[in-house]
């Protein structure tokens, strides 16, 4: 939408908006609520249209409350200006819905990408992060950093079904320390379709990952490599639904019968068990957290009754810090089912606070 003196709009990487008072080259500048002109790229903000304003409540612009329209009748009312639409047909007049793009289907797929700047040097490369709508649902979303107990804004905006943006770019320095964004979506069309839950999600970047080239792979919607994360994807969940805790386990075998990897001996009568889900799948990315879990403790429940009907006295199961999760289910295991193994954590030195020491019988 083209942007003129006069339009009242919103920033989309920012909180509020206003009025355009001027246009130099690429530059808006807006009075905001507070009296102060603030300059914004063109690309930074999204225009509220008078009729759009009018219409509907819900894109109001929040930092022009003072010019809306508050007489008796509309006090309790969310529509600004002077009518209310009569039908939900009327939500076509919004630019983001004038063309009809949606096809048929009802499968999710919204997806996280990094893709490094230089392809040749992609370890030490600054990262382009793209969010993909591989679905024929039209998605608001939006794209935060958790700071503490708040979330600071990095992107939000409208992606068309089978559409991708780039949200930021990161330099490499800045991926060197644990980042843990919120990722939330809301899905539509403008026609008749299957309604699908707003997307809530919290995802811890890895910033090990960076430094692997094996991590960047060719995929389906860049021809450079990249490495992708899935957010929302109803096909890999739907396949998922049909795994039962035999399969699990088939699963973990057919890892342990290819890679046979040796038991580490920390010490003699001591069993190292390393639970991370790299350790037990090829490919962690086609698991929903629960699914991980689960394999997880399958995993400790196995190794652990071997352990008990072996000679070894003490096992330390590897878990990592993470969420604090698996650790928690673990331990719960450790209590429900198994009361007289004592437990406790294992050497700070060597596993931080990342590892569980279970002893499986006393002695010297």
């Amino acid at each position: 939408m083209k942007c003129k003196v006069g339009d009242r709009v919103r920033f989309l990487n920012d909180v509020g908006g206003g009025k355009v008072t001027r246009i130099v080259k690429n530059t808006v500048y807006v009075l905001d609520n507070d009296g102060f002109e603030v300059p914004a790229m063109l690309s930074d903000i999204i225009v509220v249209n008078q009729s759009t304003e009018s219409k509907y409540g819900g894109v109001s612009d929040p930092g022009n409350h003072a010019e809306q329209d508050t007489t008796p009748d509309k006090a309790d009312s969310n529509i600004v200006g002077n009518e209310e639409p009569s039908d939900f047909e009327d939500l076509a007049a919004l630019d983001f819905l004038d063309d009809d793009k949606d096809s048929e289907g009802d499968m999710l797929g919204i997806h996280l990408a990094f893709v490094p700047t230089d392809q040749s040097k992609m370890v030490d490369s600054s990262q382009e992060l793209y969010i993909i709508n591989d679905s024929p649902y039209r998605t608001f979303y939006s794209i935060s950093r958790w700071e503490g107990s708040l979330v600071k804004p990095i992107r939000a905006g409208f992606l068309y079904p089978d559409s991708k943006e780039m949200v930021k770019e990161f330099p490499r320095e800045s991926l060197n320390a644990d980042v843990t964004l919120n990722i939330q979506c809301l899905f539509f069309k403008n026609r008749d379709y299957a309604p699908q839950q707003p997307e809530y999600y919290d995802f811890r970047i890895n910033p090990t990952k960076f430094f692997r080239a094996g991590s960047y792979a060719d995929n389906d919607f860049f021809e450079e490599r990249a490495i992708l994360y899935s957010i929302a994807d109803t096909q890999k969940e739907a396949i998922l639904k049909t795994l039962t805790n035999s399969n699990i386990d088939k699963v973990i075998e057919q890892k342990d019968s290819v890679t046979k990897p040796p038991v580490k001996k920390v010490e003699p009568e001591v069993e190292e068990v390393d639970l991370h889900i790299q350790e037990l799948v090829d490919n962690p990315n086609d698991y929903t957290p629960g699914q991980i879990i689960e394999m997880q403790l399958a995993r400790f429940k196995v190794t652990l009754e071997g352990g008990i009907n072996s000679k070894a006295r003490k096992m330390v199961f590897i878990h990592g810090v993470g969420n604090g999760k698996l650790k928690h289910e673990l331990r719960k295991e450790l209590d429900r089912n198994y009361p007289k193994l004592r437990y406790q954590d294992a050497s700070f030195k060597e596993y931080g606070y990342g590892a569980t020491l279970v002893y499986l019988r006393t002695g010297k």
